[in-house]
């Protein structure tokens, strides 16, 4: 199984320590598949809903290996055969 994983990071750092929805502004705080190259759309769309938090991560390494953990096992678990995504660690919670 052939699972190719991009990452990105966002962290925001602008006035107060906290965001909108309380998060920290100064740690990672979630994941999100941001792009999916699965061939059915349906399958691309399940994809780009997922998003995972309740972390807070100071350290961008930390974050992005939490983050690839968790895209591993959900393409792991939801797909036979894997396909390339990419995904983003951000300082904000899901939506």
């Amino acid at each position: 199984m052939a699972t190719v994983l991009t990452t990105a990071f966002f962290l925001t750092a602008c006035g107060g320590s906290e965001n909108s929805d309380g998060s920290k502004k100064t740690t990672y705080s979630s994941c999100a598949i941001t792009k999916s190259e699965a061939v059915l759309a349906a399958d691309r769309a399940t994809d780009l809903k997922q998003c995972w938090d309740g972390v807070d991560y100071e350290e961008k390494n930390l974050a992005l290996n939490w983050c690839k953990q968790k895209v591993s096992s959900y393409i792991d678990s939801a797909y036979v055969f894997g396909h390339s995504v990419e995904f983003e660690v951000a300082s904000t919670n899901c939506p």
